[in-house]
């Protein structure tokens, strides 16, 4: 097992461990994907990295990136996928090697030319290794629509042409040949528009100027039970199941609202005490089958009802049961909101749980508020930080560990933010 790091490298975040029973905690390390300033917007902020914290809360290892950092993801081998802003996947291993360095057209400066190129837009936020060695990520592609919303905000925009963004899932070879690629344009309704729609993220990342952020797709998991993905559209407010030979929709998960057609079809109901969430983030399938996810709760609303309030927004980790047969879904735990006290993300953001315990580790990694600590929206209005926690799975869950990354009190002009957290074993590090 490594020792904690003597000497932090430059520019490192303050980390505050706030409360930590080590022994009860899941064994092995968590991986942060942190950085300065607003996450997977900006290519470089001066401090990039993944950083391992072991069971103390001490970090122990960390890779540092020219770009900034969003999904890690662990390989069966060992190493680590990781996404950066440049628009390529790097798999590292625990020495902070490149192995292997895919790359995309979008916005992939300063290559070396030693990168497997693939043959799709932008490579962004998710990654995963599938069973028998390809690749899944989340790439984009565009399209111009007439008689489109000019803005869902200004009711005085009126209407016109608009170029769209959407997402598509690609599959690929180590070798970068591209297997699948499944446009969103066809499985979503590119119609139905929801808060998120007028973000310029497209922009700020100088991949499509002037795009709409029609479905901003941020995370993926493969369901091996029958050989699909699971992905959170954040700008549709839902989470999508899609076969993964045929792209074809399977169901749909969070309001039904704005949902026509066969769309309407494939939406969940819902059983019991079942709430919706939005503007979600990073979906994975636990032990017991039940998908859980990082809700941010961002808007809280679907257009024409106004988004709520700032200030009564609740952030939380979520797990959902889906009856496929009966067409229903159920909510079945929750972690995160004002009788915890934990604090509201209004972006990025995870939540996973640990293979042994059963414990749930839940990243708020994009905590926005001014010097006062008032909540604010993105920067420049405030300043960024982050607060990590491993809870118990129980019905009232058990915080067993919270550290938090925060500068709000210093003169610093940037401040922190975690796009979300990986587990990796005590052998990972080779001890």
């Amino acid at each position: 097992m490594p020792p904690p790091l003597e000497t932090l490298p430059p520019g490192f975040p303050p980390f505050e461990v706030k409360i930590c029973e080590a022994s009860r905690r899941e064994p092995g390390y968590m991986i942060l994907s942190l950085g300065r300033g607003t996450r997977a917007v900006q290519q470089r902020s001066g401090f990039e990295a993944l950083v391992a914290i072991d069971r103390e809360g001490r970090p122990v290892w960390c890779w540092q990136s020219a770009s900034s950092v969003m999904d890690v993801k662990r390989t069966p081998r060992n190493t680590l996928l990781v996404v950066t802003t440049d628009g390529c996947i790097r798999e590292i291993d625990a020495g902070g090697a490149t192995l292997r360095k895919w790359s995309t057209p979008g916005a992939s400066p300063g290559l070396a030319g030693d990168e497997i190129p693939v043959d799709t837009l932008y490579f962004h936020h998710a990654v995963r290794e599938l069973p028998g060695g390809n690749l899944a990520a989340l790439s984009i592609t565009t399209g111009e629509f007439e008689d489109y919303p000019l803005s869902l905000t200004d009711p005085g925009a009126g209407r016109g042409k608009r170029k769209l963004v959407a997402d598509v899932l690609v599959e690929f070879t180590p070798e970068g040949d591209v297997v699948h690629a499944h446009d969103f344009f066809g499985i979503l309704d590119s119609r139905r528009t929801a808060y998120g729609l007028d973000a310029p993220f497209w922009t700020i990342c100088g991949v499509v100027p002037d795009g709409a952020d029609l479905t901003h797709a941020n995370g993926l998991a493969h369901d091996p039970a029958d050989d699909s993905f699971i992905v959170t559209v954040r700008h549709q407010d839902c989470v999508i199941k899609i076969d993964r030979a045929t792209g074809a929709l399977k169901w749909i998960l969070g309001t039904p609202e704005g949902w026509t057609g066969d769309w309407a079809d494939k939406v969940l109901k819902p059983v019991g005490e079942t709430s919706w969430h939005w503007h979600s983030h990073d979906p994975s399938i636990m032990a017991d089958g039940s998908i859980l996810l990082f809700d941010n709760g961002e808007s809280g609303a679907f257009p024409p009802a106004p988004p709520r309030d700032l200030d009564d927004c609740v952030s939380r980790a979520i797990a959902y049961r889906v009856d496929e047969a009966a067409g229903t879904v159920e909510q079945v735990w929750s972690f995160g909101g004002p009788e915890q006290g934990t604090p509201y993300s209004m972006y990025i953001s995870g939540a996973c749980e640990l293979p042994a315990t059963g414990n749930v580790f839940v990243t708020f990694g994009g905590i926005i508020l001014n010097r006062g600590g008032e909540r604010v929206h993105l920067p420049p209005a405030g300043r960024g930080s982050a607060e990590v926690y491993e809870v118990t799975r129980a019905d009232d869950p058990e915080i067993l560990f919270h550290a938090e990354i925060n500068n709000r009190d210093t003169d610093e002009e940037a401040g922190w933010g975690v796009f979300r957290a990986e587990w990796v074993p005590d052998d990972f590090f080779g001890g």
